[in-house]
């Protein structure tokens, strides 16, 4: 099993790990005004209740992600959510594919 070096530090965003949370809550917020849906019928939607959905457009941080994430869906973002991370990309040469099936040494034989 690899060892991973990196810290804490480095696998939070440029913003912050809050900072990040606050800016996505206020832009779900933003865009459900924009669409004139009252939390509770988001909430209704999501599955969630209204406490629930106040700490995403809140930006806390304890909300479970399948609750940010179904309200992303609600609020027409599930394609965007879809796209945030990549597939990787297949790191295989032709070399890699067309290389023969190495043998195993034959044991050795004591005199």
């Amino acid at each position: 099993m690899p060892q991973y070096r990196q810290s804490k530090e480095t696998m939070i965003s440029i913003l912050g790990e809050r900072e990040a949370m606050k800016e996505l809550g206020r832009r779900l917020k933003l865009h459900r005004l924009r669409q004139n849906l009252p939390q509770q019928y988001v909430a209704d939607l999501v599955g969630i209740s209204l406490p629930t959905y106040r700490k995403i457009e809140a930006g806390v941080g304890s909300v479970e992600f399948r609750h940010v994430a179904r309200a992303l869906g609600v609020l027409g973002f599930s394609e965007a959510l879809h796209n945030l991370i990549p597939e990787p990309e297949a790191n295989l040469k032709l070399n890699d594919l067309l290389a023969p099936e190495r043998l195993k040494a034959s044991p050795r034989t004591s005199k």
